[in-house]
């Protein structure tokens, strides 16, 4: 009797097992199939047409990856993905992601036709009906969300051709944030050329948009075409226009993220090697420098416009990549600097921030190779600054990391959240 009672409970939890395998690969199933139907038509008026990247209406060559829809409601969990949802500042509060997510770092093995692909068109395409009234040159701008250097490259074309000028689109800058970008990689410049991005239709009537993946991971937003050369797009770049069909509703609004107090830990314990210094290691007794939290270092705007503190490089000597992670702040930027033994190594100065203060990529600064030895003293300054002149930043930082040589690109892209508040 007891025998036969557990061959019917391994029975049952097997059943069990199998019926929730079912469940998350339909879940999965369903986050990545179109929100509208083949009739919803976006149209270009006077040069400009802009579409949401979550209203694809059919999906093609996704076998290897797949593009998957993540909203408030909607979470997909399809492989290796480490890094949070993004929903928070996203238009219309939803993205599309390519999944499984394997290639995250420098350190991840490179395969061809899985998780990267130079050749456009090859996997993971994404399709949207357009009208264009104007026919011409249209520079393409995408929104995206990029965490590192391996989910920052997309593919675009039209018709079921992609042309050279829609191929290898590339995100730098605006690390940890939703940012505009309409940038080419070339051999000369990684980083990407400006306006060398662009479909020319020469046909008014419609047409299917399509993108398809370069490197997975990849976070996308929203899209824009534009015949204006010079356009940039803000914030969450402008409305929609339909021709026809009819959009779906809204997605549910997202809380802004709470403060993540482990950023600095994260990035400095992303390998056993680092070196760190966190800001208040740092004295502050006649710095004009203040403890802010459990993490930061800050100037009150009241008392000083400046601070400056000095400690000792304890660590064994040796050429180090020096990470400065700074705080983004929403009234201004500060400027920080950084010295070794009375010799500036480099000053910097964080973008503005959305939020009210946050921590991330595209706060950090990084020198490379620097010769560092044992008992150096390392020094840091801030200046407070100011958008409007009114309302003044408190030049808040983190800490310093002090990677192995070679390693700082690849500890700035180690995965990690950051902070808002």
């Amino acid at each position: 009797m007891i025998i036969m009672y557990k061959v019917s409970q391994i029975l049952r939890t097997t059943l069990l097992l199998a019926i929730f395998g079912q469940v998350v690969q339909g879940q999965a199933t369903k986050f990545n199939a179109p929100i509208v139907s083949e009739e919803l038509v976006f149209e270009e008026k006077e040069g400009l047409l802009a579409v949401e990247a979550e209203h694809f209406y059919a999906q093609s060559k996704s076998e290897i990856r797949s593009w998957f829809r993540t909203s408030k409601d909607e979470v997909p969990r399809v492989g290796r993905d480490e890094d949070e949802q993004h929903c928070f500042g996203a238009s219309n509060n939803a993205y599309i992601e390519i999944l499984p997510d394997e290639r995250v770092t420098h350190a991840d093995k490179i395969s061809q036709g899985e998780n990267f692909t130079n050749e456009p068109g090859l996997m993971a395409v994404v399709h949207y009906k357009v009208k264009i009234n104007t026919p011409g040159r249209y520079y393409v701008w995408v929104r995206a969300f990029s965490t590192g250097s391996e989910d920052n490259g997309l593919h675009v074309g039209f018709n079921g051709t992609w042309p050279e000028s829609g191929q290898r689109m590339q995100w730098c800058d605006g690390k940890m944030r939703w940012t505009w970008t309409s940038k080419q990689r070339t051999k000369e410049f990684h980083c990407g050329v400006p306006h060398q991005i662009y479909l020319d239709i020469e046909k008014p009537g419609i047409h299917d948009i399509q993108f398809s993946m370069r490197e997975d991971g990849f976070e996308f937003d929203k899209f824009i075409l534009t015949t204006n050369k010079n356009y940039f797009p803000k914030q969450e770049g402008p409305d929609l226009l339909i021709s026809e069909g009819v959009l779906p509703a809204p997605f549910s609004k997202v809380a802004s993220p709470t403060t993540n107090e482990t950023y600095f830990k994260n990035v400095a314990t992303f390998t056993s090697q680092n070196r760190v210094i966190p800001a208040q290691d740092f004295p502050v007794s006649n710095t004009k420098f203040y403890k802010e939290g459990k993490n930061w270092l800050a100037i009150n705007p009241k008392v000083s416009e400046e601070a400056s503190t000095s400690t000792t490089f304890k660590f064994e000597s040796g050429r180090y990549d020096i990470i400065f992670v700074g705080v983004g702040e929403n009234d201004g930027s500060s400027a920080y600097t950084l010295i070794i033994n009375n010799k500036e190594i480099g000053s910097y100065q964080p973008p503005l921030s959305v939020h009210l203060f946050e921590e991330g990529y595209n706060f950090n600064a990084l020198w490379e190779n620097i010769d560092i030895k044992k008992g150096d003293t390392i020094t840091v300054t801030a200046k407070i600054g100011s958008a409007d002149g009114k309302e003044h930043t408190r030049g808040r930082w983190a800490g310093v990391i002090f990677a192995p040589a070679g390693k700082g690109k690849e500890v700035q892209d180690a995965p990690s959240s950051f902070s808002a508040k």
